[in-house]
C-alpha cells in the first residue's frame, strides 16, 4: 500500500504471521489528554486536527520561492506553473497527513500499553509495526533539521557574496543563487520530494528573500558609488585645469579668468551628469562634492605635494568655487554639509593637511640626509679616535699630515658621488680640521687640571661620547687628543661584557649588603629589640632607608667602582677574577658604609615615630655639641662624587618647594669644611680663580640639586652664614658672592673658543621669581663680551617690536611653520634687548639677527643703546613661547615646554659659528 505523500508504509506484521485471536474484555481506552502537543511547526490537540496560519504561511513562503527569479527559475513559463503546482500539492498532502500521522500514532501507542499492562508482550511488539508512520516521523525529523542547515549555511554565504553577486546581470545572480542552493542540497537527496517542499523549501525561501534584500541594496550602491565618482572625475578634470591655469599665470587676470571658467565648466558638467542625466537630487550632488573636497590632491607641477597646500592654491580655489551658486544663488564655498561644516571649512582642513603632509615629507627626507650625513661624519670621527689613540700629543707636522690624508679620501668620495646627499667636500673638509685641530691655546695648570677632571669625572659617570660643549672647550689644545681617546675607550668598556659584568656584580653586592649596614645603627637595634608598635615603626623605617637609599647608592658608587675597574686594569690585574673584585667591593664598603647617608636610619625616617627626614641625607656635623657658637663645627661630608648623587635625590624631593630648599639649607650642610673654607676666602677677597675644580664641581651639582631655583649666590650666603653664625651677610661679599655665581656660569651650546665665538649661558631655566614661564640666558664671547647680536628662535613675521613695559625692548614673533619645539602660529617673545633690528610686520628667518642685548654695565636701562631694558639684570635676554592666540600669561606654555623649546630651536643656532 501507499500513502498519500508518496511514501510506501512498512509491511504489516499480519501479512507474515498467523493473526492472534483478539483479546478478551480489553478495556476502553483512555480519553486522550487535552494538553497541546507539539507536531511539526504547530499545537494540535490529540483528539483532532487543528489547522492554523502557520500551514497558509508556509504555502504562501513556497510559492515566493518558486516565484520567477527564484532558484527553479530555469524553465519555459507553463513548465513552470505545472512545476509549481506539483509541488504546492505535495506540501499540501504531507502537512495534512501531519495530523493524521499523530492521530494514527497515539491510538497505536495506547493500545500497545493496553497490551503490556496485561502482559501480552508479543501482541505489544506486533501491535507496533502495525504502525505505517515510523517513516514519516523520520523523514519529517532529518527534513526539518535539514532546512534549518541549509539555511543557516545560505544565509552566510549570501552575506559573503553579497558583493560579488551585486556586480552579476540579475540573471546570472539567480543562476549563482541556484547552483549554491542545490549544492547544499546534494547531502539530502534521499529526502522525499514531498518533504523537501513542506519542510526545506519553506526555509530557503526566507532565506533568500533576506539575500535578494542585500544583494539589490548593494547593487544601488555601487551604482551610485559609481555616479559619484563619474561626477567626481568630471568635476577634477575642470579643477585641474583651472588651477594649471591659475598656476601658470602667475597672478594675471587673464589666467585666473580662464581658470575661473574651467572650474565652472567642471562643476557644471558634473552637476549635468549626476542631477539631469543620473536623476539624483542637487543636495545629494552637493554632498557628494563636500566629502571628496578634504581629500582633495592637485599635483599640476609634478613635486609630489598636493598644490592645494601652497599659498596660491588655497586662496585662488575658494575665489573660484565662491563664484559657483546654486540654483538657490548660495556660494557653493557657504553650503554646509550634514555636519554643518562648510565648503571652506573643508577645503581650509584640506589644505592645512596637505601643507601638513609635504611639510612631514620634508622633514623625513630631511633626517634622511641628516642621518647619512651623521654617519659619515661618524666614520670620520672614527679614523680620528685611531689617530689620536697612536699619536696622543701629535706635532703639528702630523696633523697637517693627517688632515692631507683625510681629506684626499673626501676628494675621492665626492669624485665616485659617495658624499651624503647635504654634505659639500667644503663642508667635509671643514669636519677634518675641527677634527685635527692645531694646538692654538696654552692651558695653564689650574685650566688644565680642571679639564683633566672634568673629562674624567663625565666618563665615570658613565658618559661615553664626548659632548659638543666640552670639546669646544678643548679645542686647539693638547687636551683634544686625550680627550677623544678616553671617551673612545669608555665607549668600547661600555659594551664590553668583559668590563660590564665585574661592575654589575660589585654593585650588585655593594646595595645588597645595604641592609645588614642599616641594621647596625644603635638606634635602630634598639628601636628594634622593643615589643608591638615601637618594633613595627623601626621596622617600617629601615624598610624606607633601604629602599630611598639603594638607588642613590647604586649611582654613586657606579663612578667609584668605574675608576677602581679602571686602576686596576691599569695595574696589569684580571677585572674577571672574584679575588680582585672581592678587593674593589671592600674598598668600595669602608668608603659608603661609614657615612650615614648608608648607615644612619634616621636620615630617611625616624625609627622612633616613623616621621620622614624633612630632606635628604648628606653626611652630619657637630650641632648637638654647640658648633659654630662655642665650637667649631665638625661637617662630615665624604661623598666620592662631589654632590651628584645627593642631586639626584634632592631635585626630587624638594620638586618646586623653594621654602623647603632654603629651610634645609639653613638647617644642613650641603658644602664640607674645605668647601666651605674656599667659598668664604672667594667671598672676602673677590677672587673666585682660588676655587679648587673639586669645589666648583660641588656647586655645579647644587645648582641641580636645587632645580636651579636656589643661585649660588644665595646657596653660600645661607651655608656661610650658618658656619660663621652669622645674622646677616655681610655687605662687601654680597658683589663678591655675584662674581662667584658668574665664574661658574657654563656655556649651553658655543660656536668654538676663538675670540670671536659666542655661547649661550643659561642662567635661569626655571623663572620662580615671576609668573611668567620663561628661559633667561646671557650671549657672551669668548673675549668676555656681553652685548650680542640675538638670534630669532624660528621664522615668522615681527608681530610687535618696542617697549613692552617690564620686558624693555622686546620682539614677538608668530612662526611661520611648526618646527622642533613649536607648532605653527606658536608666538615666542624676547626681551630686555639694548637695541633693536626689526620692526612689526617684518618677516624674518630663523637666525635673523632681532636685536643686541645689553653690555652688562651699570643698571638697566641706565645708558640708552648700550644697556639692557626694562626689569632684571643688564645683560641677561627674556625667552618666553606662548601658544597661538596672545603673548601673555593666558597663552604660555608650561615650564617643561619653555625649556624643551629653548633646548631644541634655540640652543643648535649658538653651535654655528655666527
Amino acid at each position: 500500500m501507499t500513502s498519500s505523500f508518496g511514501i510506501t508504509p512498512q509491511r504489516q506484521i499480519r501479512d507474515l504471521v498467523a493473526t492472534p485471536e483478539a483479546p478478551v474484555a480489553l478495556p476502553k481506552p483512555v480519553e486522550p489528554a487535552q494538553t497541546p502537543q507539539r507536531v511539526g511547526g504547530q499545537l494540535i490537540y490529540g483528539r483532532q486536527f487543528q489547522p492554523d496560519t502557520a500551514t497558509e504561511q508556509s504555502l504562501r513562503s513556497i510559492e515566493n520561492f518558486l516565484a520567477k527569479g527564484g532558484v527553479y527559475d530555469q524553465t519555459q513559463k507553463g513548465a513552470f506553473e505545472n512545476y509549481k503546482a506539483q509541488k504546492k500539492q505535495e506540501a499540501l498532502n504531507l502537512l495534512s497527513s501531519e495530523s493524521r500521522a499523530y492521530q494514527d500514532s497515539l491510538d497505536n501507542a495506547k493500545e500497545t500499553r493496553i497490551l503490556r499492562d496485561n502482559n501480552q508482550e508479543a501482541l505489544a511488539r506486533q501491535n507496533q509495526l502495525r504502525n505505517p508512520w515510523v517513516n514519516y516521523f523520520y523523514y519529517d525529523t532529518k527534513a526539518t533539521n535539514a532546512g534549518r542547515s541549509v539555511a543557516v549555511d545560505l544565509g552566510m554565504w549570501g552575506k559573503q557574496n553579497a558583493d560579488m553577486l551585486a556586480e552579476l546581470p540579475e540573471d546570472d545572480r539567480a543562476a549563482a543563487i541556484a547552483v549554491k542552493t542545490k549544492e547544499l542540497l546534494n547531502p539530502y537527496a534521499d529526502i522525499p520530494s514531498a518533504f523537501v517542499s513542506a519542510k526545506i523549501d519553506p526555509q530557503i525561501s526566507n532565506v533568500l528573500v533576506d539575500i535578494k534584500k542585500d544583494v539589490i541594496q548593494k547593487a544601488y550602491q555601487r551604482k551610485v558609488l559609481t555616479d559619484s565618482q563619474t561626477a567626481v572625475d568630471k568635476f577634477y578634470g575642470g579643477l585641474n585645469l583651472g588651477a594649471s591655469l591659475i598656476k601658470g599665470s602667475v597672478g594675471s587676470a587673464q589666467g585666473m579668468l580662464l581658470g575661473q571658467q574651467q572650474v565652472q565648466q567642471g562643476y557644471n558638467e558634473a552637476y549635468n551628469y549626476f542631477v539631469n542625466v543620473r536623476g539624483y537630487t542637487e543636495k545629494q550632488f552637493h554632498e557628494v562634492l563636500s566629502s571628496e573636497l578634504g581629500r582633495l590632491f592637485i599635483d599640476n607641477d609634478k613635486d609630489s605635494y598636493n598644490d592645494i597646500g601652497e599659498a596660491y592654491g588655497f586662496v585662488n580655489m575658494v575665489r573660484s568655487l565662491g563664484q559657483i551658486k546654486t540654483k538657490d544663488g548660495i556660494s557653493l564655498t557657504d553650503l554646509r554639509n550634514s555636519k554643518g561644516q562648510t565648503f571652506r571649512d573643508i577645503l581650509e582642513a584640506g589644505a592645512t593637511q596637505a601643507l601638513k603632509r609635504s611639510e612631514t615629507y620634508q622633514a623625513a627626507l630631511e633626517r634622511n640626509i641628516q642621518r647619512k650625513k651623521r654617519e659619515y661624519f661618524k666614520a670620520l670621527t672614527t679614523d680620528s679616535v685611531t689617530f689620536y689613540a697612536n699619536n696622543p700629543t701629535p706635532t703639528e707636522a702630523q696633523i697637517t699630515e693627517q688632515r692631507t690624508f683625510a681629506k684626499a679620501g673626501n676628494l675621492e668620495a665626492a669624485s665616485l658621488g659617495l658624499l651624503p646627499e647635504g654634505v659639500s667636500l667644503a663642508e667635509a673638509n671643514e669636519q677634518i680640521d675641527k677634527l685635527y685641530p692645531y694646538q692654538t691655546k696654552e692651558l695653564g695648570p689650574t685650566d688644565q687640571a680642571l679639564l683633566e677632571a672634568e673629562i674624567q669625572d663625565r666618563i665615570n659617570n658613565g658618559e661615553t661620547e664626548l659632548p659638543a660643549d666640552l670639546r669646544d672647550r678643548l679645542e686647539g689644545t693638547t687636551l683634544l687628543g686625550k680627550a677623544i681617546t678616553e671617551f673612545a675607550n669608555a665607549a668600547r668598556q661600555a659594551s664590553s661584557v668583559d668590563f660590564q659584568a665585574p661592575k654589575n656584580q660589585i654593585l650588585k653586592d655593594l646595595v645588597n649588603g645595604l641592609k645588614g649596614n642599616f641594621q647596625q645603627d644603635p638606634e635602630y637595634a634598639k628601636a628594634s629589640g622593643l615589643k608591638g608598635q615601637p618594633k613595627e615603626i623601626a621596622k617600617d623605617s629601615l624598610n624606607t632607608a633601604v629602599t630611598q637609599a639603594s638607588p642613590r647608592l647604586r649611582a654613586e658608587a657606579s663612578a667609584y667602582v668605574n675608576e677602581q675597574l679602571r686602576q686596576a686594569e691599569r695595574a696589569g690585574k684580571d677585572i674577571s677574577d672574584p679575588n680582585v673584585q672581592f678587593e674593589i667591593l671592600q674598598r668600595a664598603q669602608s668608603v659608603f658604609y661609614a657615612r650615614p647617608e648608608y648607615n644612619d636610619v634616621d636620615a630617611y625616617s625616624n625609627v622612633t615615630t616613623g616621621q620622614p627626614a624633612t630632606g635628604p641625607a648628606l653626611g652630619n656635623d657637630n650641632a648637638a655639641q654647640g658648633g659654630g657658637t662655642t665650637k667649631p663645627w665638625k661637617i662630615n661630608i665624604n661623598d666620592t662624587d662631589n654632590r651628584q648623587a645627593f642631586a639626584s635625590v634632592a631635585s626630587q624631593k624638594f620638586g618646586t618647594n623653594v621654602g623647603a630648599m632654603r629651610n634645609y639649607l639653613r638647617n644642613n650642610f650641603v658644602l664640607n669644611q674645605t668647601e666651605i673654607g674656599e667659598v668664604n676666602a672667594a667671598l672676602q677677597t673677590g677672587d673666585p680663580s682660588k676655587l679648587s675644580n673639586s669645589t666648583r664641581r660641588s656647586l655645579t651639582n647644587l645648582q641641580r640639586a636645587f632645580n636651579n631655583r636656589i643661585t649660588t649666590e644665595e646657596l653660600v650666603k645661607l651655608q656661610t652664614n650658618r658656619f660663621y653664625n652669622r645674622k646677616t651677610f655681610p655687605a662687601n661679599f654680597v658683589q663678591n658672592a655675584r662674581k662667584l655665581q658668574e665664574s661658574l656660569r657654563v656655556a649651553s651650546a658655543s660656536s668654538g673658543t676663538k675670540p670671536q665665538n659666542t655661547a649661550i649661558i643659561i642662567t635661569n631655566w626655571h623663572h620662580g621669581h615671576s609668573q611668567n614661564r620663561a628661559v633667561d640666558f646671557v650671549v657672551e664671547r669668548q673675549n668676555g663680551q656681553i652685548a650680542n647680536p640675538i638670534p630669532a628662535p624660528f621664522s615668522g613675521q615681527v608681530v610687535e617690536a618696542g617697549r613692552q613695559g617690564g620686558f624693555g625692548l622686546a620682539v614677538v614673533i608668530r612662526a611661520s611653520a611648526a618646527g622642533p619645539g613649536y607648532q605653527k602660529g606658536d608666538l615666542v617673545r624676547v626681551a630686555h634687548l639694548a637695541t633693536l633690528k626689526v620692526k612689526a610686520g617684518d618677516r624674518i628667518n630663523r637666525g635673523a639677527v632681532l636685536g643686541i642685548s645689553g653690555d652688562g654695565v651699570g643698571p638697566s636701562d641706565s645708558r640708552p643703546g648700550r644697556s639692557g631694558t626694562g626689569k632684571g639684570a643688564n645683560g641677561h635676554v627674556h625667552i618666553q613661547l606662548y601658544r597661538p592666540g596672545g603673548a601673555d600669561w593666558a597663552h604660555q606654555y608650561s615650564q617643561e615646554v619653555q625649556n624643551t623649546f629653548v633646548r631644541r630651536s634655540y640652543l643648535p643656532l649658538f653651535r654655528e659659528s655666527r
